[in-house]
């Protein structure tokens, strides 16, 4: 098929195209150029050399195969005009052009689009950075026509609003977002915030929630500013958002936290002082107790003064009472191990307990048959019940209540754990529980917070020592408490213990004789009454005795003559050495000499870190001349 016949352009026409801005080419049939304006000219490889009367495509190399190309074939098949994009790459350029048929040829007329091009692009990408960005952050945006309503949100808008893309239209007339995603309760503050936004001409924030597509409740903060049109009237409003729960969440995870941190710190630092208290308390319980124990065995039968000798033995046996439960709030107060049923124990407790409630109380017992046993103190452990139910009762109203008491056994995380008081060392597993619930008052949060504080109490002055302790014990076993407790709902206490895994058995050895022994004893501990009166009653028994104040004193003792004492009592805690270090020191140089270990602290914190060394006893401070005489008698096989 021949291409039609071209018709040249008239001069006229010519003269019109040439003074026209925008580049003008026209093509014959044949594919050549047939004239080019001035602006044309400057799209040419070489502009001082005319395309006119050659192919377009060899004086415009970058035309071949592109959109240009393409389109002139289909303008001269179709006979219809085409508007497409070129881009120049010789010249960096992008043309808008168009191209119609005209008298068996083609008339291409180009407009460079470079400019308009470039703000596209940089729009695009300023409009992708501005939408990562809101992404990265969480950040949505908005923008609200006043005067027409028009609305425009951002994709992350849409998205912390659990909704797809464009899935609603902000712009319907009956549209409200306060009214269809802001919480109910929150609708006039975000209403109000905006007028205040209309009014002050500043940008106003409000918190607030919604309620998302989802049905999930969300905590935003929103920020909107309004701007004025040149007439100092309202135009429009713009604003964020930004989707703060989980940093809400975070925060008060943080606090809690550090309230939890605080509050362990607290107890550690209070059990540290209580257990200092109760080892000083304990050397200074020796002297008192040990000399009346003294005074007792001189005095005779019938001396009036007996009786005031054993009101200060007694005495001094309450304190030593008090020095315990201060060592068991530093969690060093378990004496006796075994193996306990936790329903038993408080079985056998039943007709106790009921004697040390209000007459007004009724007490409920909800008791799990065939319990794993736990490694406790079965005496601490009636304590800790006791203790539980004497507050439970002092909670309850006047006209009394019911205390419910529920053992069980449960499976324990480490998130359950994260809800019982600071300061456990216990890890998760399989626990033993013995829970407390009263009727009664119940506490308030600044309440709960200090219940397990040293004779701190809501109740008459001297109350209060009770919990302390009980937090001590249950630590000392490496156990945990939970406490619930909400005013006028009552309080729930519950006491966890490790289900335990061996039987430890504790054999009590009668009191001995009176007995008479030989030999030399080596006393030693930084507190003089002690030593006095571990003196005094060695020398009734017919041994000779040697004092040391510390141990290297002691060492340069035994090193001088290491067959000299038949016996040594060695004080657990000294300013100069320690007695674990003296110990090691005198099993060096004198494999063969006896060692009896004195402490205030319970034989099982303390002889664990003995096993297997050669510790011959373990004498628990503050003591009496039988306790002293059966140690010491048992040590050196005495008759």
């Amino acid at each position: 098929m021949t291409a039609p016949l071209f018709r040249p352009i008239s001069p006229e026409q010519a003269e019109v195209f040439e003074r026209h801005p925008l580049p003008v080419l026209i093509l014959d049939g044949e594919q050549r150029v047939r004239f080019v304006n001035a602006a044309g000219m400057k799209l040419s490889v070489n502009p001082a050399d005319s395309p006119v009367g050659h192919v377009v495509w060899d004086r415009y190399p970058a035309l071949v195969d592109s959109g240009f190309q393409r389109e002139y074939a289909r303008v001269m098949r179709e006979g219809i005009t085409a508007t497409f994009e070129e881009y120049r790459p010789e010249s960096q350029r992008w043309f808008a052009v168009t191209a119609y048929p005209a008298d068996g040829g083609l008339v291409a007329m180009l407009r460079d689009i470079t400019s308009d091009k470039l703000s596209l692009e940089d729009r695009k990408r300023t409009e992708q950075t501005m939408r990562l960005a809101q992404e990265t952050a969480q950040i949505g945006s908005f923008t609200r026509d006043l005067r027409t309503r028009h609305a425009e949100w951002s994709e992350q808008l849409y998205r912390l609003l659990a909704l797809e893309p464009n899935a609603i239209d902000p712009n319907l007339p009956d549209y409200d977002v306060a009214r269809n995603f802001v919480h109910p309760e929150d609708r006039a503050r975000v209403r109000d915030t905006w007028k205040r936004a209309i009014i002050s001409g500043r940008t106003e924030s409000v918190r607030h929630r919604v309620v998302r597509a989802d049905g999930k409740t969300r905590i935003f903060d929103a920020n909107v500013l309004v701007v004025f049109d040149q007439n100092d009237e309202p135009d429009r409003m713009v604003g964020t958002v930004r989707d703060i729960t989980d940093e809400l969440r975070a925060d008060e995870e943080r606090v809690q936290l550090e309230t939890q941190m605080q509050q362990a710190q607290k107890l550690e630092s209070l059990g540290i002082l209580a257990g200092g208290i109760a080892h000083d308390f304990n050397n200074l319980l020796v002297g008192i107790l040990g000399n009346a124990s003294l005074a007792l065995l001189d005095l005779p039968a019938e001396s009036p003064v007996r009786h005031s000798v054993s009101e200060i033995e007694q005495a001094a046996q309450r304190a030593a009472e008090l020095t315990r439960q201060l060592l068991a709030y530093a969690g060093k107060g378990r004496f006796v191990v075994e193996p306990v049923d936790c329903s038993q124990v408080v079985r056998e407790m039943t007709a106790l307990l009921r004697t040390a409630v209000s007459r007004n109380a009724q007490v409920s017992l909800s008791l799990a048959d065939n319990l794993s046993p736990v490694e406790a103190d079965i005496t601490q452990l009636r304590q800790v019940v006791m203790n539980l139910i004497t507050n439970a009762s002092d909670a309850l109203p006047e006209h009394g209540g019911m205390i419910y008491i529920h053992t069980g056994q449960q499976s324990v995380n480490a998130d359950y754990l994260a809800t019982c008081v600071p300061g456990s060392d216990t890890m998760p597993g399989e626990f033993v529980f013995v829970e407390v619930r009263d009727e009664g008052r119940g506490m308030d949060e600044a309440t709960r917070l200090r219940i397990f504080d040293p004779f701190f109490t809501t109740k008459f002055t001297g109350r209060g020592l009770g919990l302390a302790a009980t937090l001590g014990i249950v630590r000392g076993h490496k156990g945990a408490i939970r406490v619930y407790s909400e005013p006028d709902k009552g309080t729930a206490i519950k006491l966890l213990f490790p289900v335990g895994s061996g039987t430890i058995t504790a054999v009590n050895t009668p009191v001995p004789a009176a007995w008479q022994g030989t030999g030399e004893v080596l006393v030693v501990d930084d507190e003089p009454s002690v030593r006095a009166v571990s003196r005094a009653l060695l020398r009734r028994r017919g041994f000779t005795v040697a004092e040391a104040s510390g141990g290297r004193e002691a060492l340069a003792m035994v090193t001088a003559d290491t067959s000299r004492f038949r016996l040594v009592l060695l004080d657990l805690t000294m300013p100069d050495m320690g007695g674990d270090e003296t110990f090691r020191e005198l099993r060096r140089i004198a494999p063969l000499l006896k060692v009896v270990l004195m402490s205030g602290y319970n034989e099982q914190e303390v002889t664990r870190q003995f096993v297997g060394r050669g510790l011959a006893a373990f004498l628990q401070k503050p003591f009496r001349a039988e306790e002293l005489d059966g140690a010491v008698q048992r040590v050196l096989g005495e008759p």
